[in-house]
């Protein structure tokens, strides 16, 4: 027992002393070169308000910019790069609002798994068009490349900050709500069993009775079938550009950090790796205290 006690005695001076030398041999922080990719749309809305603050505390933020755009802009925070898409504006809010009355104006149901799967798959496809165009343009990427970018900021909602990230070589930072068939979390390596973790467009939450984990178990293996679907695409334009047999959750699951846009206090408690963190409410500019509410 003294010796036990010796050791915590002369463990804790030892690890202040070490966070001391830390603290004396490191060097000032920097300002960094930050290379974004969004996602044109509501993604873009909350990403905006961390790349404006980054801005203003001195990173230099390079963001690209789609030529065809619902909401990302020119602004005198940060500097845009544009590129070509093979599709207008008509097609891309067509698109959208297709999207919108499927999937998010009313609560999901399993009888609108395969509507609102056809119509995210047109979206996603869209996309990876004006991804394709992106990364082979030449000149552009070049650019990039020279500019010396420390990290890529990007929505792993499509593919191609990832496969940026990975040709440059940067360390990529995810910023998200979530993917589809929860990609983020297998490909963050979270534990996500289905006897705990409610699967979309069941409606259920962490507290499920037998019945319910049964069909929640099913849907986790119907999943696999909507990830196959979504991202088969993604995998495929990684691997060609790449140059080497990788799959989109792979690629992923090479991200530094996650930053999730939500927290336990709306979304029910799940397993979650060291190297995400939740930020949930950073797109709330206006905050307002919360109203008293008396209980009987």
């Amino acid at each position: 027992m003294y010796v036990r006690r010796m050791v915590r005695a002369l463990t804790v001076p030892a690890l202040g002393l070490l966070a001391l030398l830390c603290l004396f041999s490191s060097e000032p922080v920097q300002a960094g070169k930050v290379l974004v990719m969004p996602v044109d749309g509501s993604h873009w809305l909350s990403m905006k308000v961390l790349v404006e603050e980054l801005s203003q505390r001195g990173h230099e933020m390079v963001v690209l910019v789609p030529e065809t755009s619902m909401l990302i802009g020119k602004s005198g925070n940060y500097t845009t790069k544009s590129f070509r898409v093979p599709y207008t504006l008509a097609e891309l809010n067509a698109n959208v609002d297709h999207i919108k009355k499927n999937a998010l104006e009313r609560p999901p149901r399993l009888t609108d798994i395969f509507s609102s799967l056809g119509n995210l798959m047109q979206f996603t496809e869209m996309q990876v068009k004006a991804c394709e165009g992106l990364l082979y343009d030449e000149s552009l990427m070049k650019s990039l490349r020279e500019t010396g970018f420390d990290v890529l900021l990007t929505d792993p909602f499509l593919p191609c900050g990832s496969i940026i990230a990975d040709s440059f070589s940067l360390p990529a930072v995810y910023f998200l709500r979530g993917l589809p068939c929860r990609l983020d979390e297998t490909a963050a390596q979270c534990p996500s069993p289905p006897s705990f973790v409610p699967r979309f467009f069941t409606g259920y939450t962490d507290k499920m009775a037998f019945p319910q984990r049964v069909r929640n178990t099913l849907m986790a293996v119907f999943e696999k079938f909507l990830c196959h679907k979504l991202f088969g695409s993604f995998g495929e334009l990684a691997s060609r550009y790449l140059q080497k047999d990788i799959t989109y959750k792979e690629l992923l699951g090479n991200g530094a950090v996650w930053l999730l846009r939500y927290d336990f206090t709306f979304e029910y408690p799940k397993p979650q790796m060291p190297n995400i963190v939740q930020i949930g409410g950073i797109n709330c500019a206006k905050r307002a205290p919360l109203t008293k509410v008396r209980y009987l």
